[in-house]
């Protein structure tokens, strides 16, 4: 796995780790035929080299860019004077402008990536530009951070699918 690339997963981590069905779900076949979506763009963990998190992207501008607005805007009714918004972020992918849902990321090994997401205008495997890669890996980190601690600011139990994770990677 690269920093920064996009990947489809495989129905076998939410058969293992998404029960509750609290994550983006996969959509590998839609009407029979191969969909691959959600993709999920994927950084490091910064304390274990085998654990990646990815965070869904969606193609619903509208739906997060008013999600996004109204956040920033509670914050200003609270009387925060620089109101930011880091569970969604926003950029470009393949030049389409795409929503980055940082509270809808969790943990994974590579035994659960199923392809990778390849621009089949290049045949090469898509990338974000580094301005956007940045603020998306910088804002992730901050989310983590405060999930880490306690904040429920993700929607899913990312501590369970991490420590399950981790025995899996112990056992090998």
């Amino acid at each position: 796995m690269e920093v920064g690339h996009f990947y489809f997963i495989s129905d076998s981590f939410y058969q293992k780790y998404d029960t509750d069905k609290k994550l983006m779900q996969n959509k590998e076949t839609i009407e029979g035929k191969q969909a691959d979506r959600p993709c999920f763009f994927a950084f490091n963990d910064r304390k274990q080299a085998h654990i990646y998190w990815l965070i869904p992207i969606s193609s619903k501008i509208g739906k997060y860019v008013s999600i996004y607005n109204s956040k920033i805007q509670k914050q200003r009714q609270k009387g925060v004077k620089n109101p930011k918004c880091n569970t969604i972020r926003f950029g470009d992918v393949l030049g389409q402008k795409r929503a980055f849902l940082i509270q809808n990321m969790f943990p994974i090994t590579r035994d659960y990536i199923l392809s990778t997401y390849i621009d089949k205008n290049t045949n090469s495997e898509v990338m974000l530009s580094a301005d956007t890669e940045k603020d998306i890996i910088t804002n992730a980190e901050d989310v983590l951070r405060l999930a880490r601690r306690g904040v429920p600011i993700l929607f899913t139990d990312i501590n369970a699918i991490y420590n399950g994770l981790l025995s899996e990677l112990q056992q090998l």
